[in-house]
């Protein structure tokens, strides 16, 4: 499965998901956003779901695992698209992603 990390600010995060929904993909998609309070729109058949804002792998990496793992389990998709506020810790994310943890091995762009 492929895991596409963005950083964007929360005020550029819809411009980011619109940009990676405009590429051409080859099966179902899911998205996962940090930071909860700026308004994001995805069509129906995109699931979307949020984090609460702070370091994913340090005070959010419960929530980041529990999340992923849903939305790997539920919809199965074949990408996913996780957009982070900041480059903090990223090393650390990418690692969480690319080590198996979940249940599933992520190709991280």
């Amino acid at each position: 499965m492929r895991a596409t990390i963005r950083l964007a600010s929360p005020a550029d995060q819809q411009a980011q998901l619109d940009e990676w929904l405009a590429r051409p993909s080859n099966g179902l998609r899911a998205v996962v956003a940090e930071s909860g309070f700026v308004p994001l729109s995805a069509p129906d058949d995109v699931p979307l779901a949020r984090l609460a804002p702070g370091c994913v792998c340090c005070v959010g990496q419960v929530p980041l695992r529990v999340t992923l793992t849903r939305a790997v389990r539920a919809h199965r998709p074949h990408e996913v698209l996780l957009l982070l506020a900041t480059a903090d810790h990223l090393p650390r994310v990418r690692a969480l992603l690319e080590d198996g943890s979940l249940g599933v091995r992520f190709e991280v762009e």
